[in-house]
């Protein structure tokens, strides 16, 4: 896998092509969470296969204590400011809710973080082929004021460069139908 920014990009393109393309082109799941340094914590997820699209959004304001329904397709929009962050990097630990994401990275000295982390689940073209296609990331964003590396405690939550790990991925592919899921 690529650095954490490139490969932000790459979900990003994903994920808009999950959201805004004919059902035809693809099929498959997908949910995005982006906690941001002014607490404002984004949630959107959808469901796209040829029976149709289900897709819904929120926006939480924690210093209002506001919630707004948002449509699906202000999704790119709505996370674009993540990529302002002048450090991006992989979570590589083992939780899976962007507060306790970053809590952990406050918890090693990191200022401010932004948490977004991505679930997408695309099904093979060739239902024969019986295999899917799945990314599970957290990235976290960072200001420029962190020194990199991190300190030792962030070294093991946090990694910018290429990433190999069993629970978070990439593009993995995963057989699927009647036998046991098997990553490849």
């Amino acid at each position: 896998m690529a650095n954490a920014r490139t490969t932000y990009h790459e979900v990003i393109a994903e994920i808009a092509a999950l959201a805004t393309s004919n059902a035809t082109d693809h099929s498959g799941r997908w949910t995005v969470e982006y906690l941001t340094r002014r607490e404002i914590f984004y949630q959107f997820s959808g469901n796209r296969s040829l029976a149709g699209e289900d897709a819904t959004g929120h926006r939480f304001d924690g210093t209002r204590d506001t919630l707004t329904a948002l449509p699906a397709n202000l999704l790119v929009p709505a996370i674009a400011d993540f990529d302002n962050n002048p450090i991006m990097a992989f979570y590589i630990g083992a939780s899976t809710s962007v507060t306790t994401i970053a809590r952990e990275a406050i918890d090693c000295s990191v200022r401010a973080p932004e948490v977004l982390l991505v679930d997408i689940t695309i099904d093979d073209e060739d239902l024969l082929a019986g295999t899917k296609s799945l990314t599970r990331l957290a990235f976290v964003g960072l200001d420029a004021n962190v020194r990199w590396p991190p300190l030792v405690p962030c070294a093991d939550i946090l990694t910018i460069n290429d990433m190999i790990h069993p629970f978070w991925c990439h593009g993995r592919q995963v057989a699927r139908g009647g036998l046991l899921q098997i990553r490849i």
